[in-house]
């Protein structure tokens, strides 16, 4: 999966989760099914919502949801570290920025 297949697939969650702004992390509240109100992150959720699987929002669970939606492994570090806002500089920043207006944040 692609950067742009990525953010395509992660436009199609909006409904099913209430995404938000938890201090500079990005996070989702499920709206929906067994895990109503689970907190998920935008790899989780994407593998959340393409049938994947649930999995924990913590180093273990994302790698594994980001091998579940076929993420290259730098693709997935880029994405945590961007929703995470672990810098303000560089690929991080501007892929932050492209999350926060596909989910409308």
């Amino acid at each position: 999966m692609t950067e742009i297949q990525f953010l395509l697939a992660l436009s199609d969650t909006t409904k099913a989760y209430k995404w938000y702004l938890q201090g500079n992390k990005i996070r989702a509240k499920a709206r929906n099914g067994k895990t109503k109100g689970k907190v998920y992150d935008p790899i989780t959720a994407v593998a959340r919502s393409s049938g994947h699987g649930n999995y924990g929002v913590n180093q273990r669970g994302r790698k594994a949801a980001g091998k579940a939606n076929e993420l290259t492994p730098t693709l997935a570090n880029s994405v945590v570290n961007a929703t995470e806002a672990t810098s303000n500089r560089g690929n991080y920043q501007v892929l932050r920025g492209k999350i926060k207006q596909v989910l409308g944040l």
